[in-house]
């Protein structure tokens, strides 16, 4: 086995665990929000919501609380 084959399986390992841990950090709720952001848990993961202009608004949470503030 060269050098290079094991670098990339490094690598391959590597952004194979960061996708894992994304998606287990996705599947936690964040508590760092605005207080008019809802959390809706589904066994697809975690969604956030707004009621902004008169309807309800699914986003990130950045993206939420700059519609919200604005």
């Amino acid at each position: 086995m060269r050098l290079s084959d094991v670098i990339k399986a490094r690598q391959s390992k590597q952004i194979s665990d960061e996708k894992r841990w994304a998606k287990a950090d996705a599947a936690k709720p964040r508590t760092d929000l605005h207080p008019a952001i809802g959390v809706m848990m589904t066994a697809k993961g975690v969604k956030y919501y707004a009621y902004v202009g008169g309807v309800y608004r699914e986003g990130s949470p950045e993206h939420l609380t700059n519609l919200l503030v604005d």
